[in-house]
């Protein structure tokens, strides 16, 4: 016998192993309903009916014998990362059929019954005697594994339903951006808020650099969870020059949020610039007075040593000034 004859028998009976997990065998199924994994002879490999042939369930389709996905299964579930992932099938009716789960992006078969066709033993699927829900479980589900998953039953047309799966990660969020500038003597106030987590974090925690913010004297830390969304308030009465640097937002359930603080001395800038990062402060170059005297000078003694009439006298100061601004102009550019 061929290794390839071999492959194939060894299919036929985990085909027939799932139908029995089912509580039916080979001799209960009918022509009607043969197995939508099917088997090629020259090719013993598992292979699905193309997805255009199945039958997408419709919503309030029920039917007194015939298999059908229940209304109430529903078309997206939400999933946290780190956090087990289900994602439910109803199905009514199964009788000797076999529910299986497809992932869309790759066309993989996930599983087949109570069995698993993936290498990725995150995914198991989950089933109780007796019950209509047929559970796709993922542990510990990543943003990655976001997409369309496929509950299929194996009629003829496939009877299936697409259900979309979006893993979302909780992070903190600092509303006042990346950097921000206050003055001295002001109060400093920050706002951070956690979204896209299950449930309130155990605790908050604000640093400033390395060092825990909340219990340092003249910082007021509040944090409260109102409909589902954790929101923490720190404020600083008088900030001063070395109160600057980094503050970090830091929950127990949550990707941590930063942002830089720079606190200005009472000594007013000369200028200020917004780029990409922030803003900052511009040290302007003083006026080049000596420059200025020198050329001056050289105007003065211009008619004496050249023939230079009156009339050119205002073009060689224009010069000068066209000179000047050259110089200045780069000073004023970062």
């Amino acid at each position: 016998m061929s290794s390839g004859q071999v492959e194939m028998l060894m299919m036929l009976l985990l085909v027939w192993a799932v139908r029995a997990s089912d509580g039916t065998t080979e001799e209960a199924a009918d022509a009607e309903g043969d197995f939508s994994i099917t088997l090629d002879l020259e090719n013993p490999e598992v292979a699905l009916d193309p997805p255009e042939t199945h039958q997408v369930a419709s919503p309030g389709r029920v039917s007194a014998t015939q298999p059908y996905i229940d209304p109430a299964t529903p078309l997206q579930v939400k999933a946290y990362v780190g956090i087990t992932a289900s994602i439910p099938c109803i199905v009514n009716n199964l009788g000797q059929r076999s529910v299986s789960w497809v992932r869309h992006r790759d066309i993989h078969v996930l599983t087949v019954g109570r069995f698993t066709f993936t290498n990725d033993d995150r995914f198991v699927a989950l089933h109780e005697d007796g019950s209509n829900a047929w559970i796709l479980s993922l542990r510990s589900p990543s943003a990655n594994d976001s997409g369309i998953y496929e509950c299929q039953i194996n009629t003829k047309p496939t009877l299936s339903q697409m259900i979309t799966l979006d893993v979302v990660e909780p992070q903190a969020i600092i509303t006042a951006g990346r950097e921000l500038y206050v003055d001295a003597g002001s109060s400093l106030s920050l706002t951070c808020q956690i979204v896209n987590a299950p449930a309130a974090p155990e605790f908050l925690l604000w640093y400033h650099e390395q060092q825990v913010a909340n219990y340092v004297e003249h910082v007021h830390v509040d944090t409260n969870h109102v409909n589902g969304t954790t929101t923490s308030t720190l404020v600083l009465d008088e900030a001063r020059v070395h109160n600057s640097g980094k503050y970090t937002c830091s929950a127990s359930n949550a990707r941590e949020a930063s942002i830089m603080v720079h606190v200005l001395s009472g000594e007013e800038p000369r200028a200020m610039q917004t780029n990409g990062a922030g803003m900052r402060l511009l040290s302007l170059s003083p006026f080049p007075l000596p420059l200025l005297l020198t050329g001056l000078c050289w105007l003065l003694l211009l008619p004496l040593l050249l023939p230079v009439s009156a009339a050119a006298f205002p073009s060689a100061f224009a010069v000068f000034v066209t000179l000047e601004m050259i110089y200045i102009i780069p000073k004023l550019v970062i």
